[in-house]
């Protein structure tokens, strides 16, 4: 098999596990097809982390540079598919908002994050918050997709990562968890969402891509504005 022929057979094999409806069998189909396809002396095997070769013969510079670069995209396959559960700290999120970048480029779609302030946490040294983060972060797990990711920052902020989405889709996820919480009677008294700010990759976008970076900004920007209060009285702005 030519060259030419072999970086067919990586596209269409990147194409099928990355289709949007691809199941999660796809990619163990393709590494078992593709030997038999492309004529590869060798066995494919999938792993947690992505693929094996094993070689039953030398390979060509082509073969080895084919299977070099199958790897990368079932690496890449595998970090996208996986799903998470819970809630993540700060690293994860970073993490996971990495490999959904990287996703979102690869098939040419949209990534969103929503960074949320609680209000009502009591934060210091000493103080456990661990329930009411917990209590977060189931509420707002059953009212997310599967693949969306929840993350707590500390400082009572918490993220929602949320792939294949934008920010009109981050806006109504995130009203989404501010009525689970405010209608849960589990809930301590006074805890509810505060401010709020959002970020979006587009699908061709270039340059900065720290989302969250970005979603931080804009929930600082809305606490000032929230905290904004007019005068009453324009003649005397200042008075008590």
């Amino acid at each position: 098999m030519s060259d030419l022929d072999l970086m067919r057979a990586l596209a269409r094999a990147a194409a099928a596990m990355a289709a949007p409806d691809a199941d999660p069998g796809v990619i163990e189909r393709v590494l078992a097809a593709l030997p038999a396809e492309t004529g590869l002396p060798c066995e494919l095997e999938l792993t947690p982390g992505g693929m094996r070769v094993t070689w039953s013969a030398d390979p060509e510079p082509g073969q080895e540079a084919f299977a070099d670069a199958l790897g990368r995209c079932v690496a890449l396959a595998v970090a996208v598919g996986h799903g998470v559960v819970g809630v993540l700290d700060r690293a994860g999120l970073v993490a996971e908002l990495h490999q959904a970048v990287a996703s979102a480029r690869w098939r040419g779609e949209r990534v969103a994050v929503a960074a949320f302030e609680v209000d009502g946490l009591v934060l210091g040294p000493g103080i456990d918050e661990s329930p009411s983060v917990a209590l977060l972060g189931s509420l707002a797990r059953s009212v997310v997709r599967r693949d969306d990711v929840v993350g707590h920052l500390g400082a009572g902020r918490f993220a929602l990562l949320l792939p294949r989405a934008g920010t009109f889709e981050a806006r109504a996820t995130y009203r989404r968890v501010r009525k689970a919480l405010v209608e849960n009677e589990a809930a301590p008294v006074g805890l509810t969402c505060g401010a709020a700010g959002f970020a979006e990759l587009e699908p061709d976008a270039q340059g900065d891509t720290d989302l969250l970076a970005q979603a931080l900004d804009r929930l600082a920007e809305a606490r000032r504005r929230s905290a904004y209060l007019g005068p009453v009285d324009p003649l005397y702005p200042l008075a008590s």
